[in-house]
């Protein structure tokens, strides 16, 4: 019995300690379905066909386009965050990106950094997820400063988990995200 438990406790070591897929697409699989804590379903329908990068994903009647599946960045310059997530994705552990945007009067700046991988239970199973932490800071006359972090499945980049903290000033109407489900099959 001990060494099945030995033999259980290697597995589980070696699929928090192996690499994340980086070969995936940029987006979700086309099919995959999360379900999220409130009940709602969300389908991803893969990659915008006018918009690199951009993935569809439907939750309820809406459709949401999200820069790789994370977010929307609020400001105009989309390429800019677009290659700045490039970079996060594609590296390691400890790699950080910046981004600025500068809307009237305020600047806002946004940095983010790819932590390890760790194991993320859901009803469905548990999956091995890269952490990705974000520090948001709106400087200006409704200046805030938040800290969100995001723990993206390894194998199909959906976002399983994410927390948001308040940190100061102006309050977003921000909520944390919390994943059950996944599954590939649709």
């Amino acid at each position: 019995m001990a060494r099945l438990r030995f033999v259980f406790f290697l597995t589980a070591l070696a699929l928090v300690y192996a690499p994340a897929h980086a070969d995936r697409d940029v987006c979700p699989p086309a099919g995959t379905v999360a379900v999220r804590d409130d009940g709602s379903r969300w389908v991803f329908l893969g990659q915008d066909a006018e918009n690199a990068g951009i993935c569809l994903v439907r939750v309820g009647e809406q459709t949401r386009k999200l820069l790789y599946g994370l977010w929307t960045p609020i400001g105009p310059d989309m390429d800019e965050a677009r290659a700045a997530l490039a970079r996060l994705l594609a590296g390691g552990p400890g790699t950080t990106v910046t981004i600025r945007e500068h809307v009237m009067s305020d600047s806002w700046q946004e940095i983010w950094e790819r932590g390890g991988d760790e194991m993320v239970p859901l009803a469905s199973g548990p999956r091995r997820a890269v952490r990705l932490e974000r520090r948001m800071r709106l400087h200006g006359p409704t200046a805030f400063s938040a800290h969100v972090t995001y723990w993206l499945d390894a194998e199909t980049g959906v976002v399983l988990r994410a927390r948001h903290r308040h940190i100061d000033g102006m309050r977003l109407p921000y909520r944390d995200l919390v994943m059950t489900r996944l599954d590939r099959r649709g």
